[in-house]
C-alpha cells in the first residue's frame, strides 16, 4: 500500500528507506531466481565434464595404440636395415 497515494505525507528519510527496501526485495528475488537456475547449470556442466573425460580417455587409448604401431614400424625398419646390411656384406666379397 502506497501511503503517498492516500494523501499521507512521508518524511524524506522514510521515503528513501522504503525505496531502499523495495530495491533490496527486488534484488533478493533476482538472486533467488539465479539460484533456482543453478542446479540445471551444474547438471549441464557435470555432463559436459563427464563427456570430456570420456573423450580424453578415448584419445589416451588411441595415443597408446599409435605408440605401439610406431614401435612396430621401428622394429620392421631395423629388421629391414639389418637384412640390407647383411645382403650388402654378402655381396661385397664377390666384387
Amino acid at each position: 500500500m502506497n501511503l503517498s497515494k492516500l494523501g499521507v505525507k512521508m518524511e524524506p528519510e522514510l521515503e528513501i528507506f522504503r525505496d531502499n527496501v523495495d530495491s533490496w526485495i527486488k534484488q533478493i528475488r533476482r538472486e533467488f531466481t539465479d539460484f533456482a537456475e543453478l542446479p540445471s547449470i551444474i547438471s549441464e556442466n557435470t555432463d559436459n565434464i563427464q563427456h570430456n573425460y570420456e573423450l580424453i580417455y578415448e584419445l589416451k587409448d588411441e595415443i597408446e595404440e599409435l605408440k605401439q604401431e610406431v614401435n612396430a614400424l621401428k622394429l620392421i625398419q631395423i629388421i629391414s636395415l639389418k637384412q640390407k646390411m647383411t645382403q650388402k656384406a654378402e655381396e661385397q666379397p664377390q666384387s
